[in-house]
């Protein structure tokens, strides 16, 4: 099958951050109920979870616009803050600067459906030259409406604003919850990125077509 366009994840994907945002949010937990996230945790309600999602979690809870805000804030503040310590890791995926060179140059659709807000999304776009590829319009993100992964709506979305049905997509993304997420929207092909030591894992789950460590090893030809 052809498939005409690709739609990103970011967090752990496009930009390897997943222990920044683990040791963040196993902070934040402490704070919130007295104890950190477990590894179980980590990966069934943090990663590819909105904010509001994981936070009513750990609250045991629902909990107002207002106070989903501060929150949120006050550990994003702490995850962007040892991103910046970490200026030699803060950067875009071995490989993805060349592939998202190639997708432009060839005029292939793309974007990026992440579970991040727009405080980050605007610190990835400033800080990793984002606008050198990316059409912050067609981007979707969390804007406190759309549903948490593994609900399909994320990437329903994305695909709609690229203009490409979405069994003509293929996505890219590390989480189990967001890979459900790119099944359950009747994604065409599922790519799941992660270090080696996960591959076997992650090539089990329903959808995944294939198992790459970094954008090096991405096979252009899938466009053809």
């Amino acid at each position: 099958m052809k498939y005409l366009g690709i739609i990103f994840d970011f967090n752990g994907t496009l930009f390897l951050d997943s222990d920044k945002h683990e040791e963040a949010w196993r902070n934040f937990s402490k704070k919130l109920r007295g104890n950190s996230l477990n590894d179980e945790e980590l990966q069934k309600v943090m990663h590819g979870r909105t904010n509001k999602s994981l936070i009513e979690y750990l609250l045991g809870a629902s909990i107002d616009d207002e106070k989903l805000f501060q929150l949120s804030e006050e550990k994003e503040q702490i995850y962007r803050e040892m991103c910046i310590k970490d200026i030699t890791n803060f950067k875009l995926t071995p490989g993805a600067i060349e592939l998202l060179d190639y997708l432009k140059e060839k005029q292939i659709p793309y974007t990026i459906a992440t579970a991040s807000g727009k405080t980050n999304l605007s610190f990835y776009f400033k800080n990793l030259n984002l606008n050198k590829w990316f059409d912050l319009n067609k981007i979707v993100f969390d804007d406190g409406l759309i549903l948490s992964k593994p609900e399909p709506d994320i990437y329903l979305k994305a695909a709609a604003k690229i203009g490409i049905k979405p069994e003509k997509c293929i996505v890219v993304e590390d989480a189990i919850s967001g890979i459900e997420s790119a099944y359950r929207a009747n994604i065409g092909k599922i790519i799941a990125i992660g270090p080696e030591n996960k591959h076997k894992n992650l090539k089990k789950l329903k959808g995944v077509n294939y198992v790459i460590s970094n954008f090096k090893e991405f096979d252009r030809n899938i466009f053809w």
